[in-house]
């Protein structure tokens, strides 16, 4: 059976502690032991996408991004150039993104 590396790890922090998720195995274990009531819609969809990358039918490269839109959406990614909106320095947002703050 094959592992499905991703090129590039995704660091999460859970506990204080970065850990890098390397494959779309890890991925999945990863996503099976996410507490129960924090599971959402990106959740899920990145659980079908690792799902579908281990039986062929999604790359390696689509899983990984599943993955880091949950963990980006979650807060747990530890290493992140593209900040969420409400992350950003309040002159940068856009006048829409403004009406929430």
């Amino acid at each position: 059976m094959t592992s499905l590396a991703f090129l590039v790890p995704v660091p999460v922090r859970t506990n204080g502690v970065i850990n890098d998720i390397t494959t779309v195995r890890e991925a999945l274990v990863f996503l099976n032991q996410w507490p129960k009531p924090r599971r959402g819609p990106v959740y899920g969809c990145a659980v079908r996408s690792c799902n579908a990358a281990i039986a062929g039918q999604m790359t390696t490269d689509q899983a990984r991004k599943a993955f880091v839109g949950f963990a980006r959406i979650a807060r747990i990614l530890a290493d992140s150039d593209f900040p969420l909106p409400n992350e950003a320095n309040p002159a940068e947002r856009s006048p829409k993104d403004r009406r929430f703050s």
